[in-house]
């Protein structure tokens, strides 16, 4: 069994649901460091490939070997400490409102999921993005999530318990989803989804620039905006210094009109590419990107 098998697997996300629930912090985030140097350690994998050409390359491709193994065994440090967190607190309130404080960032959201207009909301994958989803469903949002169609092993059981702290998740499915996301946002909803995961090359009609390289970044959040004339709000999360978790978002962002409709497409999606790179950049070891965003440097050398 390959690492991304292995992390991807149902056993992987139950064991990290039993050390998050049962183990102290110091014990919790302890062993989560052990685990994340000793994935490190091949550096040939296939999940520490992919998180060394996505650091390379926003990196510049000013980087070096040794900088670059930390910044390997740095994504997979933090990604351990955001599973601990997330399942830690699954069952305890109060100890999530303290990992995520409600700021003025989170209020203005909220205020905007209930505003009779609908807005699309899109982020990368950075930090703890499922406990401060998790923590603005507590303060009182209301929002549909756009999944992954059939997932499946960790998948599968992240969006179990998603669902079970009152988040509508939704599927994507060509077609029956974009008719029903077009509709709920024309009716003035709220729906999310990341758009930082790479869609399979052969199934994308053109190629989107991010970090000033081309990649096949999703462009169906664009499409359903557009079909629904709805905002997009960029949004995000990072950690700070003292281990909370900070919400960051641009508000709405209307889209740009084109006659030429492939144009119109790819202006819009690196519009939103740029805004992401901003948020990557200010964090860039929290961005927890375990697939190759730029497949053809993969193996990418300093």
């Amino acid at each position: 069994m390959g690492d991304k098998t292995f992390l991807n697997s149902k056993f992987f996300a139950k064991f990290s649901i039993a050390l998050g629930k049962h183990l102290p912090p110091f014990l919790g985030y302890g062993i989560g460091h052990l685990i994340s140097s000793i994935l490190t350690l091949n550096k040939h994998s296939w999940m520490n490939r992919s998180i060394r050409s996505n650091q390379w390359v926003i990196h510049d491709g000013s980087i070096t070997e040794k900088e670059l193994h930390r910044k390997n065994q740095a994504v997979l440090n933090h990604a351990a400490r955001c599973y601990y967190d997330y399942y830690h607190t699954l069952s305890d309130e109060e100890a999530v409102r303290e990992l995520v404080p409600k700021t003025q960032e989170i209020e203005t959201f909220l205020e905007l999921s209930k505003k009779d207009q609908g807005v699309f909301v899109v982020a990368p994958h950075l930090s703890n993005f499922d406990l401060v989803v998790r923590a603005l469903v507590m303060y009182g949002l209301e929002t549909k999530i756009l999944s992954y169609e059939n997932p499946t092993g960790a998948y599968h059981i992240q969006n179990e318990i998603r669902a079970s702290t009152g988040l509508d998740i939704t599927p994507f499915r060509d077609g029956e989803a974009f008719t029903e996301t077009t509709q709920y946002l024309k009716a003035g909803g709220m729906a999310a989804t990341g758009v930082d995961r790479p869609v399979q090359i052969r199934k994308q009609k053109h190629m989107l620039e991010f970090f000033g390289r081309p990649s096949a970044l999703p462009v169906g959040h664009i499409t359903i905006a557009l079909a629904a004339n709805v905002p997009i709000s960029v949004v995000a999360v990072n950690m700070s210094a003292d281990g909370t978790y900070k919400f960051l978002h641009t508000g709405p962002l209307p889209l740009q009109r084109h006659p030429n409709r492939i144009e119109e497409i790819i202006l819009n999606a690196e519009m939103v590419n740029e805004v992401m790179e901003r948020y990557i950049r200010q964090a860039p070891e929290q961005w927890l990107m375990y697939y190759p965003v730029w497949p053809q440097l993969l193996d990418a050398k300093p």
